[in-house]
C-alpha cells in the first residue's frame, strides 16, 4: 500500500502533463509545421472503424476489371483524406492563394506532395511498436 501512495503523491507533485499533440516540420516544405493528434485507445477505435467501411470493398475491387481498378484506387484516395482531416489539427507557415492554410483548404488546393507527407508521417506514428503488438 506504501508503493501505491508514494505514486500517487509523485503524481500529484510532478504534476505530469500529456500533450495530445505532435508538431512536425515539413521536410516538403521547409518552413511549415503542422500538428498531428497522438492517437488514444477510443480514437485508434473509431478512425480503425471508418477506414474499415472504406476498405473493405477495395480487396475486392483491386483484382478486378481497370474500372473496379480505378474505384479502389478511389477508395484509397479518400481513406488517406480522412486520415488528414481526422489526425491534421493546424498548420503554420503555409498560405494557400493568398488565404491562411486549413485542412480542407490544403486537400481542396494545396501541395499534394505536403498531403503526402502528412499521411506518411500519420501512418508511422499510428503503428504498433512489436511490443505494443505483442501485448494486444
Amino acid at each position: 500500500m506504501k508503493f501505491l501512495s508514494r505514486w500517487l503523491k509523485s503524481d500529484t507533485v510532478a504534476g505530469r502533463n500529456y500533450e495530445s499533440l505532435l508538431w512536425l516540420e515539413s521536410e516538403t516544405l521547409p518552413g511549415v509545421e503542422f500538428s498531428l493528434r497522438k492517437i488514444s485507445l477510443a480514437q485508434r477505435i473509431e478512425l480503425s472503424s471508418r477506414v474499415r467501411e472504406l476498405t473493405l470493398r477495395n480487396e475486392f475491387l483491386r483484382s478486378g476489371e481497370p474500372r473496379d481498378q480505378l474505384e479502389a484506387c478511389i477508395a484509397d484516395l479518400l481513406v488517406q483524406k480522412l486520415y488528414v482531416q481526422w489526425a491534421v489539427v493546424d498548420l503554420k507557415g503555409l498560405r494557400i492563394d493568398g488565404q491562411q492554410a486549413t485542412v480542407e483548404l490544403l486537400l481542396e488546393r494545396g501541395p499534394e506532395a505536403l498531403v503526402q507527407e502528412m499521411v506518411d508521417a500519420i501512418h508511422s506514428h499510428l503503428e504498433l511498436s512489436d511490443a505494443e503488438r505483442k501485448n494486444f
